[in-house]
C-alpha cells in the first residue's frame, strides 16, 4: 500500500519554519567564504539555493540602467506626473503659517469697509447730482424769465428789407427834385449830381433818409410807447453805459458789457411794464409816429424844390411807421440788436458792410468862395484888365447859383425836422471848415452808405449796410 499523498514535510524544513516563527536572529555576519546574493532569498522557499546561484560572477558588472519593474514596485518619485501636489505650509498647519480664522476676519473687515465706502459715495454722488439738477433748473428758469424774443431773425430781416425798399422808392421818386444837400454829405457828392439827377442822387436820397431815421428814431427813442422825454433820457442812459465803459480788450469783456446793457434794459422794462400795458402807451406811440412823420417830411421839403413833389408825405409816413414798428420791438429783446449807420470816411468793415458793385461818379475839386472873392479883388485892382474882369464876371455869373448853393449848405441853422444838439448839428461845425476840400481817395474808407447795418451783438449780422467807397 502506497503512503498517503501530502505527508508531513521533512524534518529539516520543519526546523527552518520553527526558526522563523521564533524570530531566531541570524548570525552576526555571513561566513568569510559566503557571498550574499543580489536578490534576497525567498523566505517561503524552504529549499536551499544552489552553490552556483548564491553569488555573483566576479567578472560581471552591475548595470547603471534602472530596472523599470523595480522602479514600479519601489514607487520611485522621479516619474513625471506621478507626484501629488503638496499643500502649502500655511495650510498644513505649520508653525510659520497664518491663522485661517484671522485671515477670514481681516478679509471680512475689508469687504465691509469697501461696501460702506461704496454706499456712502453713492449717496454723496446722488446728493450732488440733485444739487446740480436744482442749479440747472434755476439757471434755466432765470434764462427763460430773461429770454424775451419779440421777433426772430427772419422777421427782423424781412422788416428791414421792407424798410429799405420803401426808402429806395421814395429816393428814386425825388432824385430829380433835390435843390440842396445836408452839410455832412456835401463833400462826398459830385458837382453835377444835382443837375443830372440820376443814380447818384438816388443813392444820396437813401443816405439822407436812412441817417435821419437812425439819428431821430433808433438812437433817440428807447420805446415809442413811453413819454418822449422819458424815452429820450432812457436811450441816452443806455448809450452812455456802453460809450463810457472801460476799454474792451477781449471778446469776453465785450460780451460782459453786452450782458450788462441787456440786464439794465430788462430791469427798466420790468419797472415800466405797467406803463407799457396801459392805453397811454398806445397814444404815445401814435403821437410819436405822427410827429416823426411830420419832421421827416419837413426835413425833406427843406432840401427839395418848391413846390415839393407829390407823394412825399405818404411815402414818409410809410417809412416812419415801419421804423417805429421795429423800434418798438428792439428794447423788448433779451439780446442786443444794434442798428448802426456807417458814417463817411469810416473804415470798411466787411462783416458789417457790403460794397455796392455799381460805382458813383468820381469826386472833383470845387472852387472855394474865398478864392473867388480874392480873384475878384485882384482883378478889380489891376489896370487894363477889363477883358479879364468881363471873363471873371461871366464865370461868376455861371457859378453864382453854385456859390449860393454852397452858402446855403454851409449854414448851420436848425431845421423844423431837426433838434438842437442832434448828431447832425454837432457834425456841421466839423464839416464847415472842410466842406469845399476834396476827401482823399481811399478804397478802404466809406464815401457814404445807402442803408443801415443790423447786428445781434456777439452772435450774427442780420443786414449788411450797402456802402460806396472813396476809391
Amino acid at each position: 500500500m502506497a503512503p498517503p499523498t501530502g505527508g508531513p514535510p521533512p524534518r529539516r524544513s520543519q526546523e527552518a519554519e520553527k526558526g522563523l516563527r521564533e524570530g531566531v536572529q541570524p548570525p552576526a555576519g555571513p561566513p568569510p567564504s559566503y557571498r550574499q546574493s543580489q536578490n534576497p532569498p525567498n523566505s517561503m522557499n524552504p529549499l536551499p539555493q544552489p552553490p552556483n546561484a548564491s553569488g555573483q560572477n566576479p567578472n560581471f558588472r552591475s548595470s547603471n540602467v534602472p530596472d523599470p519593474r523595480q522602479q514600479q514596485f519601489e514607487g520611485s518619485g522621479d516619474i513625471q506626473g506621478r507626484n501629488s501636489p503638496q499643500p502649502p505650509s500655511s495650510e498644513r498647519g505649520g508653525g510659520g503659517g497664518e491663522d485661517p480664522d484671522k485671515a477670514f476676519k481681516e478679509l471680512l473687515t475689508k469687504y465691509k469697509n469697501v461696501k460702506r465706502l461704496y454706499f456712502d459715495g453713492k449717496k454723496e454722488i446722488e446728493h450732488l447730482s440733485s444739487q446740480v439738477e436744482q442749479l440747472q433748473n434755476a439757471i434755466a428758469n432765470q434764462r427763460m424769465s430773461q429770454s424775451r424774443t419779440s421777433l426772430d431773425d427772419n422777421e427782423y430781416i424781412t422788416r428791414f428789407n421792407r424798410l429799405n425798399g420803401a426808402i429806395n422808392n421814395l429816393s428814386f421818386n425825388i432824385r430829380k427834385d433835390w435843390q440842396t444837400l445836408p452839410p455832412w454829405l456835401v463833400p462826398y457828392v459830385s458837382t453835377e449830381a444835382i443837375k443830372t439827377g440820376k443814380q447818384e442822387m438816388t443813392a444820396v436820397g437813401r443816405a439822407v433818409i436812412t441817417r435821419w431815421l437812425v439819428d431821430e428814431i433808433f438812437n433817440r427813442c428807447f420805446h415809442p410807447g413811453l413819454d418822449p422825454e422819458l424815452s429820450r433820457s432812457l436811450k441816452m442812459i443806455e448809450q452812455n453805459i456802453r460809450h463810457f465803459s472801460y476799454t474792451l480788450n477781449s471778446q469776453e469783456e465785450y460780451d460782459a458789457l453786452t450782458s450788462k446793457v441787456v440786464s439794465w434794459r430788462m430791469a427798466t422794462l420790468e419797472g415800466l411794464s405797467e406803463v407799457l400795458r396801459s392805453g397811454e402807451s398806445a397814444n404815445n406811440k401814435m403821437d410819436f409816429t405822427r410827429r416823426a412823420t411830420s419832421n421827416l417830411t419837413a426835413w425833406l421839403f427843406q432840401h427839395l424844390t418848391d413846390p415839393p413833389p407829390a407823394g412825399v408825405d405818404g411815402s414818409a409816413s410809410m417809412i416812419v411807421e415801419l421804423a417805429v414798428g421795429i423800434a418798438a420791438n428792439l428794447p423788448i429783446e433779451s439780446r442786443d440788436v444794434a442798428v448802426t449807420y456807417p458814417l463817411p470816411e469810416s473804415p470798411i468793415q466787411p462783416e458789417l458792410m457790403e460794397i455796392e458793385k455799381t460805382g458813383l461818379p468820381a469826386l472833383e475839386q470845387r472852387p472855394s468862395d474865398a478864392s473867388e472873392d480874392g480873384g475878384a479883388a485882384d482883378d478889380g485892382g489891376k489896370d487894363g484888365g477889363a477883358g479879364k474882369d468881363g471873363g471873371k464876371e461871366q464865370r461868376g455869373r455861371g457859378d453864382k447859383s453854385r456859390a449860393g448853393l454852397l452858402s446855403v449848405m454851409s449854414s448851420g441853422g436848425s431845421t423844423p425836422g431837426s433838434r438842437k444838439g442832434s448828431v447832425v448839428d454837432t457834425a456841421v461845425a466839423q464839416q464847415q471848415a472842410a466842406q469845399q476840400q476834396l476827401p482823399p481817395k481811399d478804397a478802404s474808407k466809406v464815401r457814404f452808405a445807402g442803408f443801415v447795418a443790423v447786428e445781434v451783438r456777439g452772435r450774427q449780422v442780420l443786414v449788411k449796410a450797402p456802402v460806396w467807397t472813396l476809391g
